[in-house]
């Protein structure tokens, strides 16, 4: 089916074809317009000028026929004779200007001296009032006029025996010596009858351009609205997805050369958009591919990602950032990032400056502002740019440092831990030595001392304070000795399953009385179903005294005064244990001397009332135990020891039985 043609396609062609033959047909007819009043003006001028050179020569003539009749003497009058007219009335009797044009001689009266056939009358017996009026005006006219000078006039004259009105055109000049005026005059239609017939016969030529132009306007509208028509429907029928559509034109000159290209064009458009439907198929199905790979990754990495347009407004996160922060997506995005550092603002600027001097940012230690917590975080950031280097936002990648940090300070712990069992142990292999040396010297003193106060001291013997003196300080130093050996454990334990209850109560009892006289308020908070612990009761009494004698001495200037004991079961650093805590209302202990309460011979009580090895002591004694004593902080203040020791049957205090 051949594609019928648009109308408002076919009006736009013959629009424009007539508009291009309009385009060139108005400067011919303005050029003709322009030469035929060009022509009219040359016309008029060349009938004046022939006017006006008829009166020259008349005038001329007159001179030398005045001049002639001067030199024969033949004339002296004021007015010529005939023999001096007869050469100017042969001139004008054979002049003519056109049809209608004359010439002619008068004299200020009005009488015709000289004339082709009204020769000897008078102008106003000729025209009445209009002949006087006529004559009065040339004679002012010519009275005007230099010597030489030629003068114009201009009249409306209406013809003999009819309402007819015609425009003379009358040139003139004076000649003083006779009072002539000599005038040649002629009709302005007269003049302009040619250029009439200029103009008629230009008008048709127009008229009969206008009728080609029409023509060649239909003719061309045909031959090329038709092949136009259809390249155009095919295109459109090609733009709407119609790539099997052809132009059907067979003629061999330039259109048919145009369809042929048209559908060749249309042939490897339809073969390309093939291949090319095909290949945007297989990159859609890889850069889906890709981008599911990419969420997949993003949304399954440990780390939080987000990304902030240049505005610095997060505009992604992934999963991790929910969970790290404990903000959902929908209320993170569109806020600014800044907002969710503790810091503010200060922060953001600060990140945005390092990555503008250096590029990128690794391992910057920062926090981040959650729903319940501040978390700590180690960041990386980089600038996100466009394929023209302009930036377009930031990329950050957000570490919870959380557990590293829990694992930092356990491991610190520990190295700590370590390094006290180590300092304990070397100290205690000393302090053994060291007791076992003394106390051989200290038995012999002891027992000297002893046979010299029952043998030389009598009744009043001024000696006898003395050995009473050195009987004390050698008291003192066995009971130093005694600590060393506790404090170098070579005291034997005999370990069995008990509830970490029973040496607590025990180690109470023998305090209570002690603790009550002092007004020191007992709250015991011991829970009865705890699992029972491998452990010597004795040696953890003495931990116990050791613990209590402290907080009695802590509070001891103090108006209030409570001790507080707890016993509980949990898992402790992923063990089964019990935990006994231990808290008084004294003063505490500095942050500066914490790390040095459990190392021998360190105290804070005054010269006298301790040797720093009770704590030192109870440090060992739960280590053999496979448990830990450490100190904690309290808000409202005092101190808290707390001592957590494995339950019977469970892999520590198996090793530590061992």
């Amino acid at each position: 089916m051949r594609p019928r043609p648009s109308p408002r396609f076919q009006e736009q062609i013959k629009a424009k074809l007539a508009l291009t033959f309009v385009i060139v047909l108005l400067p011919l007819l303005a050029g003709e317009m322009l030469a035929l009043h060009s022509l009219g003006e040359e016309l008029h001028e060349a009938a004046e000028q022939e006017l006006s050179n008829s009166v020259t020569h008349l005038y001329t003539l007159c001179a030398i026929q005045s001049h002639s009749a001067d030199v024969s003497g033949l004339n002296n009058a004021a007015v010529p004779d005939s023999e001096v007219l007869a050469p100017i009335q042969n001139l004008i009797h054979t002049f003519h200007v056109g049809s209608a044009g004359f010439a002619y001689v008068m004299d200020c009266s009005g009488n015709l001296l000289v004339h082709p056939a009204m020769e000897g009358r008078n102008v106003a017996e000729l025209m009445g009032g209009q002949g006087s009026e006529l004559s009065r005006t040339l004679c002012e006219a010519a009275r005007k006029l230099g010597p030489g000078d030629v003068g114009t006039l201009r009249l409306d004259q209406q013809a003999a025996g009819g309402d007819e009105i015609h425009r003379l055109v009358l040139k003139l000049k004076y000649f003083e010596r006779w009072r002539w005026i000599i005038v040649a005059g002629s009709d302005e239609q007269e003049v302009y009858a040619s250029l009439g017939r200029i103009e008629y016969y230009s008008a048709l030529m127009v008229g009969m351009s206008l009728v080609l132009v029409v023509a060649l306007t239909l003719a061309l509208n045909r031959i090329i609205t038709r092949p136009l028509d259809q390249v155009s429907a095919a295109a459109s029928k090609m733009a709407a997805g119609d790539l099997d559509h052809s132009v059907q034109i067979d003629t061999r000159d330039e259109f048919g050369a145009l369809a042929a290209a048209f559908n060749a064009m249309a042939d490897q458009v339809r073969d390309k958009t093939e291949n090319l439907e095909n290949t945007v198929n297989e990159r859609t199905e890889a850069l889906r591919e890709s981008r599911e790979r990419y969420r997949s990754l993003v949304e399954s990495t440990v780390d939080a990602i987000v990304t902030t347009d240049k505005h610095g407004t997060i505009t992604f996160v992934n999963k991790s950032f929910e969970k790290i922060s404990g903000y959902s997506r929908d209320e993170v995005l569109g806020t600014p990032i800044w907002s969710h550092y503790p810091e503010g603002r200060e922060r953001a600027v600060g990140v945005m400056e390092l990555l503008r001097t250096q590029g990128q940012v690794a391992s910057l230690e920062m926090s981040l502002r959650g729903r319940d917590r501040v978390v700590p975080i180690h960041t990386s950031a980089s600038i996100l740019r466009d394929a023209q280097g302009e930036e377009r936002g930031t990329l950050g990648i957000f570490s919870d440092m959380t557990a590293r940090r829990r694992l930092e300070a356990e491991l610190a712990e520990a190295q700590a831990n370590l390094v006290q069992t180590m300092k304990l142990r070397a100290l205690g292999d000393l302090v053994s030595g060291v007791a076992h040396e003394v106390n051989n010297p200290l038995m012999a003193s002891s027992t000297i001392l002893h046979v010299m106060k029952r043998s030389t001291c009598k009744a009043d013997c001024p000696n006898e304070r003395r050995l009473e003196v050195l009987v004390r300080c050698n008291e003192r130093i066995a009971r130093i000795v005694d600590h060393l050996r506790e404090f170098s454990r070579q005291a034997e334990m005999h370990r069995r399953p008990i509830s970490i209850n029973e040496p607590i109560d025990n180690a109470l009892v023998i305090t209570g009385q002690q603790l009550l006289n002092m007004q020191i308020e007992i709250r015991k908070q011991l829970d009865p179903d705890l699992p029972p612990v491998m452990a010597d009761a004795n040696h953890l009494e003495q931990v116990f005294l050791d613990i209590i004698a402290n907080a009695r001495d802590a509070m001891e200037e103090l108006e209030q005064r409570v001790l507080t004991i707890r016993s509980y079961s949990c898992h402790c650093d992923g063990r089964p244990s019990v935990v006994v805590t231990i808290s008084d209302t004294g003063p505490g202990i500095p942050a500066e001397v914490r790390d040095k309460i459990f190392e021998p011979f360190f105290t804070t009580k005054e010269v006298g009332k301790g040797t720093g090895l009770g704590l030192a002591i109870c440090y060992g004694i739960i280590e053999e135990h496979g448990g830990t004593i450490r100190v904690e902080d309290q808000p409202e203040g005092g101190t808290t020891l707390r001592i957590a020791l494995p339950t019977a049957g469970s892999d520590d205090a198996v090793t530590a039985e061992a």
